[in-house]
C-alpha cells in the first residue's frame, strides 16, 4: 500500500468533531439571529433548529451571499476554527462546487453555520 493511501485512510477514518463548549460568540450571534426568525415568521425555535438541521428553512439575515460574506468577516476566527475543526480546508474547491474563492468562503461559511445549529441543537 503506498504511503499516500495509508494516511489518505487514516484521516478519512479520523471523525471530525467540534467541541460544543467552543464558539460561544458564533452560538449566541446564530442563536439570536434564529429566535428573529421565528419572531418575524412564527412557528417555535426547536422546529425551526430542525428545519435548519434538515437544510428546510434559513435563517433571515443569512439568505443572501453578501449577508453571508459579512457574517463571515465578523466571525472568521472561530468559523476558520470550526473549518478547521472539521477538515474543511483538506477539500477542494472543486469538491464542494465552489467557482472562485469568493464562492469558496461563502460555501465554506455556510458549512461553519450549519456546524453551529447542529451544535445549538444538542
Amino acid at each position: 500500500m503506498k504511503r499516500i493511501d495509508r494516511f489518505k485512510k487514516f484521516f478519512e477514518a479520523e471523525e471530525a468533531q467540534v467541541d460544543a463548549s467552543k464558539y460561544t460568540e458564533i452560538k449566541k450571534e446564530i442563536k439570536e439571529m434564529i429566535e428573529k426568525t421565528v419572531d418575524n415568521s412564527g412557528g417555535s425555535y426547536e422546529t425551526l433548529l430542525d428545519k435548519l438541521s434538515k437544510k428546510d428553512a434559513k435563517i433571515e439575515g443569512l439568505i443572501n451571499d453578501s449577508d453571508v460574506y459579512d457574517f463571515y468577516l465578523k466571525y472568521r476566527n472561530d468559523i476558520d476554527e470550526i473549518l478547521n475543526d472539521l477538515k474543511f480546508f483538506g477539500e477542494s474547491p472543486s469538491s464542494i462546487n465552489a467557482i472562485g474563492l469568493y464562492d469558496y468562503v461563502i460555501k465554506g461559511t455556510q458549512r461553519a453555520i450549519e456546524e453551529s445549529v447542529r451544535l445549538l441543537s444538542e
